[in-house]
């Protein structure tokens, strides 16, 4: 399901509506963390990885492979 900016919640914030929104928009999460390099292929452009082992920041160019977690951070 696409996010849809203009679908309103009920009053309800419980209702089936506010649960899907709030669930798709988790879906499009753009960070992630672990410990070491990434090894998993970028469910989208512009993902942020942030390796909490070695203090480094990754940024996906691409959706094709890891090959395109692509380093811009390092301490």
């Amino acid at each position: 399901m696409a996010w849809d900016d203009t679908k309103e919640a009920e009053d309800d914030f419980t209702s089936d509506d506010y649960n899907t929104m709030v669930t798709d928009q988790k879906t499009r999460t753009k960070a992630s963390d672990d410990a070491g390099v990434p090894t998993t292929t970028p469910t989208m452009i512009g993902a942020i990885y942030v390796d909490t082992t070695n203090l480094k920041i990754y940024v996906a160019t691409g959706t094709s492979s890891s090959a395109d977690w692509k380093k811009v951070v390092s301490q």
